[in-house]
Protein backbone atom coordinates (compact mmCIF):
# COMPACT_ATOMS: atom_id res chain seq x y z
CA UNK A 1 0.00 0.00 0.00
CA UNK A 2 1.38 3.66 -0.84
CA UNK A 3 0.40 5.93 1.49
CA UNK A 4 -0.22 9.73 0.35
CA UNK A 5 -1.17 12.97 0.95
CA UNK A 6 -2.44 16.17 -1.26
CA UNK A 7 -1.44 19.55 -1.23
CA UNK A 8 -3.75 22.11 -3.23
CA UNK A 9 -4.95 25.63 -2.03
CA UNK A 10 -8.18 24.71 -3.88
CA UNK A 11 -10.68 22.47 -2.69
CA UNK A 12 -12.10 21.21 -5.86
CA UNK A 13 -8.37 20.23 -7.09
CA UNK A 14 -8.14 17.98 -3.74
CA UNK A 15 -11.72 16.42 -4.31
CA UNK A 16 -10.61 15.40 -8.35
CA UNK A 17 -7.23 13.82 -6.39
CA UNK A 18 -9.57 12.48 -3.78
CA UNK A 19 -11.99 10.47 -6.80
CA UNK A 20 -9.23 9.36 -8.77
CA UNK A 21 -7.19 7.67 -5.72
CA UNK A 22 -10.57 6.03 -4.57
CA UNK A 23 -10.65 4.01 -7.84
CA UNK A 24 -7.05 2.67 -6.88
CA UNK A 25 -6.77 -0.09 -4.77
CA UNK A 26 -3.26 0.33 -3.94
CA UNK A 27 -3.03 4.00 -2.88
CA UNK A 28 -3.84 4.65 0.64
CA UNK A 29 -4.66 8.33 1.01
CA UNK A 30 -4.47 9.55 4.73
CA UNK A 31 -5.11 13.62 3.86
CA UNK A 32 -5.87 16.59 2.49
CA UNK A 33 -4.23 19.68 3.21
CA UNK A 34 -5.33 23.39 1.51
CA UNK A 35 -2.75 24.56 4.02
CA UNK A 36 1.17 23.64 3.12
CA UNK A 37 2.25 24.14 6.31
CA UNK A 38 0.26 21.96 7.80
CA UNK A 39 0.73 19.30 5.88
CA UNK A 40 4.38 20.10 6.67
CA UNK A 41 4.14 18.90 9.79
CA UNK A 42 1.66 15.80 9.23
CA UNK A 43 4.68 14.92 6.93
CA UNK A 44 7.02 14.90 9.24
CA UNK A 45 5.05 13.13 11.88
CA UNK A 46 3.72 10.72 9.52
CA UNK A 47 5.14 7.95 7.35
CA UNK A 48 4.12 9.24 3.90
CA UNK A 49 4.84 7.36 0.46
CA UNK A 50 3.71 10.18 -2.07
CA UNK A 51 2.60 13.49 -2.10
CA UNK A 52 0.29 15.00 -4.76
CA UNK A 53 1.51 18.85 -4.91
CA UNK A 54 0.20 21.75 -6.10
CA UNK A 55 3.06 24.42 -7.24
CA UNK A 56 1.31 27.90 -7.48
CA UNK A 57 -0.07 28.34 -3.78
CA UNK A 58 -0.17 31.83 -2.03
CA UNK A 59 1.90 31.31 0.40
CA UNK A 60 4.71 28.88 -0.74
CA UNK A 61 5.13 27.41 -4.12
CA UNK A 62 5.68 23.82 -3.95
CA UNK A 63 8.86 24.01 -5.36
CA UNK A 64 9.97 25.36 -1.93
CA UNK A 65 7.72 23.07 -0.09
CA UNK A 66 9.90 19.75 -1.24
CA UNK A 67 12.56 21.93 0.93
CA UNK A 68 11.10 21.26 4.05
CA UNK A 69 10.37 17.97 3.97
CA UNK A 70 12.68 16.11 6.41
CA UNK A 71 12.25 12.95 4.68
CA UNK A 72 12.00 12.76 0.81
CA UNK A 73 8.75 11.25 -0.05
CA UNK A 74 7.73 10.53 -4.13
CA UNK A 75 5.98 14.04 -5.76
CA UNK A 76 3.85 14.29 -8.53
CA UNK A 77 3.31 17.75 -9.42
CA UNK A 78 -0.37 19.19 -10.29
CA UNK A 79 -0.30 22.17 -11.33
CA UNK A 80 -2.27 24.66 -14.06
CA UNK A 81 1.22 26.19 -15.47
CA UNK A 82 3.04 24.39 -17.82
CA UNK A 83 6.63 26.48 -17.36
CA UNK A 84 7.54 24.76 -13.92
CA UNK A 85 7.77 20.83 -15.68
CA UNK A 86 11.47 21.74 -16.30
CA UNK A 87 12.14 22.29 -12.79
CA UNK A 88 10.10 19.62 -11.46
CA UNK A 89 12.70 17.19 -13.23
CA UNK A 90 15.02 19.19 -11.86
CA UNK A 91 14.13 18.30 -8.31
CA UNK A 92 13.36 14.68 -9.47
CA UNK A 93 9.55 14.90 -9.12
CA UNK A 94 7.71 11.08 -10.57
CA UNK A 95 5.30 13.10 -12.33
CA UNK A 96 3.85 16.27 -13.58
CA UNK A 97 0.10 16.74 -14.09
CA UNK A 98 -0.71 19.66 -16.12
CA UNK A 99 -4.79 20.37 -14.70
CA UNK A 100 -7.00 19.68 -15.76
CA UNK A 101 -6.21 15.80 -16.34
CA UNK A 102 -7.75 12.76 -16.49
CA UNK A 103 -8.05 9.32 -14.60
CA UNK A 104 -5.68 7.71 -17.32
CA UNK A 105 -3.02 10.05 -16.89
CA UNK A 106 -3.07 10.40 -13.62
CA UNK A 107 -3.23 6.53 -13.30
CA UNK A 108 -0.12 6.48 -15.74
CA UNK A 109 1.76 8.78 -13.08
CA UNK A 110 0.76 6.71 -9.73
CA UNK A 111 1.98 3.71 -11.70
CA UNK A 112 5.35 4.86 -11.61
CA UNK A 113 5.34 5.14 -8.48
CA UNK A 114 4.17 1.45 -7.73
CA UNK A 115 6.90 0.21 -10.05
CA UNK A 116 9.40 2.16 -8.02
CA UNK A 117 8.03 0.41 -5.21
CA UNK A 118 8.19 -3.07 -6.66
CA UNK A 119 11.58 -2.46 -7.97
CA UNK A 120 13.09 -1.15 -4.40
CA UNK A 121 11.71 -4.11 -2.24
CA UNK A 122 14.46 -4.97 0.00
CA UNK A 123 15.81 -6.58 3.17
CA UNK A 124 16.93 -5.14 6.61
CA UNK A 125 20.14 -5.15 5.73
CA UNK A 126 21.08 -5.81 2.27
CA UNK A 127 19.52 -5.53 -1.49
CA UNK A 128 20.86 -6.35 -4.69
CA UNK A 129 22.54 -4.47 -7.72
CA UNK A 130 22.18 -4.94 -11.06
CA UNK A 131 25.95 -5.09 -12.04
CA UNK A 132 26.81 -5.86 -15.96
CA UNK A 133 25.43 -9.09 -15.87
CA UNK A 134 25.61 -10.36 -12.68
CA UNK A 135 23.25 -9.49 -9.70
CA UNK A 136 25.75 -8.55 -6.58
CA UNK A 137 24.35 -8.20 -2.88
CA UNK A 138 25.34 -5.10 -1.16
CA UNK A 139 25.40 -4.50 2.32
CA UNK A 140 23.35 -1.00 3.80
CA UNK A 141 26.24 -0.65 6.22
CA UNK A 142 29.05 -1.35 3.97
CA UNK A 143 28.06 1.73 1.33
CA UNK A 144 29.58 4.53 2.02
CA UNK A 145 28.35 7.01 -0.62
CA UNK A 146 26.93 6.85 -4.03
CA UNK A 147 27.66 9.04 -7.00
CA UNK A 148 25.88 9.57 -10.39
CA UNK A 149 27.81 9.45 -13.06
CA UNK A 150 25.62 9.94 -16.55
CA UNK A 151 22.96 6.83 -16.68
CA UNK A 152 24.70 5.26 -14.27
CA UNK A 153 25.48 5.97 -10.21
CA UNK A 154 28.18 4.15 -8.43
CA UNK A 155 28.15 2.94 -4.91
CA UNK A 156 31.06 3.34 -3.15
CA UNK A 157 31.73 0.55 0.01
CA UNK A 158 34.24 -0.13 2.78
CA UNK A 159 36.13 -2.83 -0.05
CA UNK A 160 35.42 -1.33 -3.53
CA UNK A 161 32.75 0.36 -6.22
CA UNK A 162 29.66 -1.24 -8.04
CA UNK A 163 28.50 0.73 -11.23
CA UNK A 164 24.91 0.36 -11.59
CA UNK A 165 22.81 1.63 -14.30
CA UNK A 166 19.89 3.79 -12.96
CA UNK A 167 19.09 7.56 -12.02
CA UNK A 168 20.03 8.88 -8.68
CA UNK A 169 16.57 9.59 -7.69
CA UNK A 170 15.63 5.76 -8.27
CA UNK A 171 18.66 4.95 -5.93
CA UNK A 172 17.79 7.14 -3.00
CA UNK A 173 13.82 5.41 -2.90
CA UNK A 174 15.68 2.21 -2.57
CA UNK A 175 17.89 3.33 0.25
CA UNK A 176 16.80 3.29 3.87
CA UNK A 177 15.74 6.84 4.62
CA UNK A 178 16.89 7.06 8.30
CA UNK A 179 20.21 6.16 7.34
CA UNK A 180 20.94 7.48 3.36
CA UNK A 181 20.41 11.01 2.51
CA UNK A 182 20.78 12.72 -1.08
CA UNK A 183 23.19 16.20 -0.12
CA UNK A 184 23.67 17.07 -3.95
CA UNK A 185 21.74 16.40 -7.24
CA UNK A 186 24.46 13.40 -7.84
CA UNK A 187 25.45 12.20 -4.68
CA UNK A 188 24.16 10.66 -1.44
CA UNK A 189 25.78 9.61 1.51
CA UNK A 190 25.55 7.41 4.26
CA UNK A 191 24.69 8.72 7.61
CA UNK A 192 26.29 5.89 9.66
CA UNK A 193 29.52 6.42 7.88
CA UNK A 194 29.63 10.63 7.98
CA UNK A 195 32.04 11.73 9.79
CA UNK A 196 31.61 15.61 10.18
CA UNK A 197 29.85 18.07 8.66
CA UNK A 198 32.04 21.88 8.11
CA UNK A 199 30.48 24.67 6.56
CA UNK A 200 28.29 22.81 3.09
CA UNK A 201 30.65 19.99 2.99
CA UNK A 202 30.35 16.64 4.62
CA UNK A 203 33.68 14.07 5.54
CA UNK A 204 33.05 10.48 4.21
CA UNK A 205 36.88 8.64 4.71
CA UNK A 206 38.75 11.95 4.57
CA UNK A 207 36.70 12.34 1.43
CA UNK A 208 34.69 15.92 0.93
CA UNK A 209 31.17 16.00 -0.48
CA UNK A 210 29.31 19.18 -1.62
CA UNK A 211 26.10 20.17 0.18
CA UNK A 212 23.99 21.58 -2.24
CA UNK A 213 21.67 24.41 -1.66
CA UNK A 214 18.69 22.13 -2.87
CA UNK A 215 19.32 20.22 -0.21
CA UNK A 216 20.89 21.57 2.74
CA UNK A 217 18.16 22.23 4.91
CA UNK A 218 16.85 19.08 4.60
CA UNK A 219 19.78 17.48 5.32
CA UNK A 220 20.75 20.02 8.33
CA UNK A 221 16.88 18.72 9.80
CA UNK A 222 17.67 15.51 9.41
CA UNK A 223 21.43 15.81 11.36
CA UNK A 224 19.77 18.28 13.70
CA UNK A 225 16.85 15.11 14.97
CA UNK A 226 19.27 12.69 15.30
CA UNK A 227 21.10 14.74 18.08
Amino acid sequence: MIKCVAIDDEPKALEIIRNHISKIDYLNLLNVFTDPFKAIEFIEKTSVDLVFLDINMPDIDGMKLIKHFKYKPHIIFTTAYSEYALQSYEVEAVDYLLKPFDFSRFLTAVTKVKERAILNTVHDDFFFVNAGSQKKRLLFKDILYVQGEGNYVVYHTLYDKTMVRASISETIDQLPRNTFVQIHRSTIVSLHNLEKVEDNQVYIQNKKHQISATYRDAFLKLINSMK
